[in-house]
């Protein structure tokens, strides 16, 4: 049996001087040209510029050609000093591509107060630590968030009105880190199972601690509630984790579909921001309750996160113990 040959799909890329070498994001534009046009199809690349060392191996084999030459029979010709619709021609020009860049990372589907406040905080960081060097990796700033939630743990089982107050605060900054990790890994391409598995897991990890811990530093029948509410988030969590890696072997917990979302094939299908279930989702999304949390902590009613966090776990395995029982019922049925 004859296989039809591979189409190649060549990307031309030429630039003016040596603009391809300008940093944008931690990547040359080189680089990030090379990958913008990987993403959108291209089979391989040819650069008319002179040729540069490339940090990280290339998605496409890339061939550099000396300025000038023309474009080879068939070739989308594309430009190799322009990011973000930017023209690269001096600093002012970079600082602007930059920007509109990071402008461009976050989720398409992020929660409110990610889109309304906390994206002013993480993307001037993530700028930050893009210009630093390649060896810090989204990862570590996972890490640097656990560190920063766990301190916010441990403060908030003192329950005195100021370690409560600090710890708030201090989870929103884990939640504007946790934003970060994300950005700078599509920012640079620095993607990896690992960082998926990471960056899910240890938000829940510090949400559920964080209720054991407000709910010891309360004291009495609080310490059963903020036991009760991290045990019923902890046991949506496994559930979602183990169905999610069953089907994709991810930890993209995004990948869950309760039985009424079936059909949603994406996480922007699921969180499309015309339908009601969307900002009624708000409510139980990790940005919305971790500014709620920091807002009841620093008003000195850590009450309210204990509440909140039994009305999220209560409607989470309602809504789980339905899932499976509309499943049950589907598979009885079934011929």
């Amino acid at each position: 049996m004859l296989f039809p040959t591979p189409v190649e799909t060549v990307a031309f890329l030429e630039t003016t001087a040596d603009r391809h070498t300008h940093v944008v994001g931690g990547l040359t534009v080189l680089e990030r040209r090379i990958r913008e046009v990987a993403k959108a199809g291209a089979t391989r690349a040819v650069v008319a510029a002179e040729r540069i060392e490339l940090s990280r191996p290339m998605p496409i084999p890339v061939e550099f050609v000396a300025p000038g030459t023309p474009a080879p029979d068939g070739a989308r010709r594309e430009r190799a000093d322009v990011v973000a619709g930017v023209e690269l021609v001096d600093d002012a020009s970079r600082g602007k591509a930059e920007w509109a860049l990071i402008r461009r990372m976050n989720k398409s589907f992020e929660g409110p107060v990610d889109a309304l406040i906390n994206w002013r905080f993480s993307m001037r960081i993530t700028r930050l630590l893009a210009r630093r060097s390649l060896a810090l990796t989204p990862n570590h700033v996972t890490i640097c968030a656990i560190l920063v939630g766990l301190t916010a743990s441990l403060l908030a089982s003192r329950g005195t009105y100021v370690a409560v107050a600090i710890a708030g605060v201090l989870l929103e900054v884990n939640s504007i880190l946790d934003s970060c990790d994300g950005e700078l890994a599509r920012l640079r391409y620095q993607y990896s199972k690992l960082g998926q598995w990471l960056d899910n897991l240890s938000d829940d990890i510090v949400d559920n601690l964080f209720l054991v811990a407000i709910g010891y530093g309360l004291g009495g029948i609080w310490q059963w509630l903020g036991a009760a509410a991290a045990g019923g988030r902890l046991l949506t969590s496994i559930t979602q984790y183990l169905d999610v890696y069953r089907r994709t072997r991810t930890g993209d917990v995004f990948a869950f579909r309760f039985w009424f979302e079936t059909d949603k094939v994406t996480a922007d299908d699921v969180y499309d921001p015309k339908a009601i279930t969307t900002w009624l989702r708000s409510f139980g999304r990790r940005d919305t309750f971790v500014f709620i949390w920091m807002i009841a902590c620093v008003a000195g009613f850590p009450y309210w996160v204990i509440g909140h966090g039994l009305v999220i776990a209560a409607v989470n395995v309602s809504l789980l113990l339905a899932h499976f029982t509309v499943f049950r019922n589907r598979r009885a049925t079934s011929p």
